[in-house]
């Protein structure tokens, strides 16, 4: 169970988070969804440790075991496509980039660079490496942005198929519709509705 207990964020005046709980099971795919502004990549990004609130703790959730895809592609544009799988591989595991390469639908674009890639492949990169890192838990934000439904929906019976714990904020009715479950959000400060 992730439990985020009285959690208050503020960014100078603007207050995000206020006092804000929320238990999450650690199993399945949980959907955040809300408007955008609301605070759900501030929620995510205290779960993972990467905000330190003011207020309040989170439980259940070991940053060294997660896996936490961003808002923004985050690619390097000096790494091949296979490189970024690659590179967060150990390297008894790098014979399965491939593997991550077909989860997001990039085969025969093991070669290419960032700068070559579409939005929507961009951020299939990106999903692919997070998804490769692997651990205990995948935190994503907004991972379908930019991705047509119909590899949408394939993308996410393999990640469902990994039988890991996913925790993600999106916008989109289809990938809503498939989560096991959807906690509605809006704000700011965060609250459930």
């Amino acid at each position: 169970m992730i439990k985020v207990q009285n959690i208050t964020v503020r960014y100078g005046e603007k207050l995000v988070l206020d006092r804000f709980c929320l238990e999450i099971p650690a199993q399945g795919l949980t959907a955040l969804s809300g408007p955008s502004g609301c605070g759900k990549t501030t929620l995510l990004r205290v779960a993972m440790g990467l905000v330190r609130p003011s207020e309040g703790s989170v439980s259940g959730v070991d940053p060294a075991r997660t896996a936490f895809l961003f808002q923004e592609d985050r690619l390097l544009p000096w790494r091949t496509v296979a490189q970024h799988i690659t590179d967060v591989l150990p390297r008894f595991r790098r014979g399965e980039a491939g593997r991550w390469l077909a989860f997001a639908e990039l085969e025969g674009e093991e070669n290419a660079y960032p700068a070559a890639l579409s939005g929507g492949m961009a951020r299939r990169l990106a999903m692919a490496r997070c998804a490769a890192l692997g651990g205990d838990l995948f935190l994503m934000d907004e991972p379908f942005a930019g991705v047509d439904p119909e590899r949408t929906a394939r993308i996410l019976d393999r990640l469902r198929e990994l039988d890991v714990p996913v925790v993600l904020a999106t916008h989109q009715p289809q990938v809503l519709a498939v989560c096991d479950r959807v906690v509605s959000l809006d704000g700011p400060p965060l609250r459930r509705i």
